[in-house]
């Protein structure tokens, strides 16, 4: 059965930008750059003499990048802030139609959506009758582990002890005796194997599902976890009175049926919408996601990857997802299963849906809130700016912006790699800077950049994935709540 997401699901999805892109393409960047910024750039032999004299930075394309990426950010943040127009010169636009369809989705549901669904006690006791809503039971194991890279004999002799000592529990025999002396998990066998009470949800699925299953006094056949191998007694039950979660229950049948009526909902509009993922889809995906500042023709922006009655979604428009929301999506897209992708492409042709849906319906986003996302955005540029010292430049006489931002600039990023200025990340919030102040970082230089700094250290550079990038010597920003 094809999955469906619930609308409150598919409010949280990604929704498609719209002008967040750099329509002119990445800009062009001369061998020695490794990245550029407001018309500034930031070259090769620069960031190779920042590397170079930090012992704990591998001569690493990785680590070349990283610092280039906050080069980037932390360059377009200071124009943004110290501009004529400041913040407002910043192109919103994407994150805010983002935030748009959202609100359109939302009022969508509310219009679609009768949560006042009536429950009757009878409904709630059949309900805790079938499914005791709040056990929990209290056992006790005896874990056998087996030996590490054990080969075929070592299995059957843990095995085989496992056996034994489920059959002598079964005969009778004292268990909490029998998982002192054989128990490998040291903390419970102290205990006599207990494991005190515990609710659904809270031990591995096999062995919960073989706990839930016993009744008291019982012993389980033998149960293999990624742990090892376990023998499991049952010593009690305990589950609420109905009077003390009859309207918990009543709310979780609701909240059940909501959900019901939301997927039946989504079902009927997918297909009235007719969605059709190109056969193509996954692999034009991945390469986006995996260099996504190449250079597109026109006709290769305007491949479809999935469409839909009303609309599609384009390699342009899934290179502007990517770009808005961070290396962190396109990582998750190269890594992926296909299946995986698939259904995400689905889902974003889901949502398209759901917003025409809602404009068809003539509902509209309260600017009040949008109002109140762009405000929220410009306070925590403001906090990421002020606790990297750029939120105002000290200009020297006579000097341009764009000369101080580069001399701020480059003194903020010796701090960070000797380790005397905390690593702020604007994630999200980057991809409005870089599209207004063309920010982007070249795909071939942070190799040149690494072998640079391994000429001069004597070394070799380092592949990728060899030693500790950047990311992981520098301190992340702890929290981007300006009024924290």
């Amino acid at each position: 059965m094809r999955r469906v997401l619930p609308l409150l699901v598919l409010l949280a999805l990604i929704l498609l930008p719209a002008g967040c892109g750099d329509t002119d393409g990445p800009p062009r960047m001369g061998a020695d750059v490794l990245a550029t910024a407001g018309g500034l750039d930031f070259t090769v032999d620069e960031a190779a003499e920042l590397i170079r004299d930090v012992p704990e930075l591998p001569p690493q394309a990785d680590v070349a990048r990283a610092l280039a990426e906050f080069w980037v950010d932390y360059t377009t943040l200071a124009f943004a802030m110290n501009n004529e127009r400041g913040l407002d010169a910043v192109d919103l636009s994407g994150i805010l139609r983002q935030q748009e369809n959202q609100l359109l989705v939302s009022a969508l549901r509310d219009q679609v959506i009768d949560e006042d669904f009536e429950v009757t006690d009878e409904e709630v006791a059949e309900y805790y009758e079938a499914d005791r809503p709040g056990e929990r039971v209290r056992a006790r194991h005896i874990l056998l582990l087996f030996p590490d890279g054990a080969d075929e004999a070592q299995r059957d002799s843990v095995e085989a002890l496992a056996e034994e000592l489920r059959d002598r529990a079964r005969a009778g025999e004292d268990f909490a005796s029998l998982a002192e002396t054989y128990s490998d998990d040291e903390g419970s066998a102290a205990r006599g194997g207990d494991l005190s009470f515990f609710a659904r949800g809270t031990m591995v699925p096999p062995f919960e599902e073989a706990a839930f299953a016993l009744e008291p006094g019982d012993v389980s056949d033998i149960v293999e976890s990624q742990f090892g191998l376990h023998v499991i007694r049952l010593e009690e039950r305990d589950f609420p009175d109905l009077e003390d979660v009859r309207e918990d229950v009543r709310e979780q049948l609701r909240s059940a049926r909501t959900l019901e009526a939301e997927s039946e909902f989504i079902e009927e509009l997918e297909a009235r919408g007719n969605i059709q993922v190109e056969d193509d889809a996954v692999e034009r995906m991945r390469a986006v996601a995996e260099e996504p500042a190449a250079t597109l023709t026109r006709r290769e922006e305007g491949r479809v990857l999935v469409s839909y009655t009303g609309g599609e979604v384009t390699v342009a428009d899934f290179r502007d997802l990517v770009s808005l929301q961070g290396p962190q999506v396109a990582m998750q897209v190269v890594q992926a299963p296909e299946d995986g992708l698939v259904e995400f492409l689905r889902d974003l042709a889901r949502s398209e849906l759901l917003v025409l849906e809602a404009r068809e319906a003539g509902l509209e986003a309260d600017q009040a809130q949008l109002d109140a996302v762009r405000d929220e955005i410009h306070d925590q540029y403001r906090s990421i700016a002020e606790a990297l010292g750029i939120d105002t430049l000290d200009r020297q006489d006579g000097e341009s912006l764009e000369a101080a931002v580069s001399r701020t600039i480059s003194e903020l990023m010796g701090r960070i790699v000797r380790g005397e200025s905390d690593v702020y990340p604007l994630d999200a919030l980057a991809a409005p800077l870089r599209s207004t102040w063309r920010g982007a970082v070249s795909e071939e230089a942070p190799q040149r950049v690494a072998e640079r700094v391994a000429e001069a250290r004597g070394t070799t550079p380092l592949e990728e994935g060899e030693s500790p990038t950047l990311d992981a010597e520098l301190e992340p920003f702890p929290d981007l709540d300006p009024d924290g």
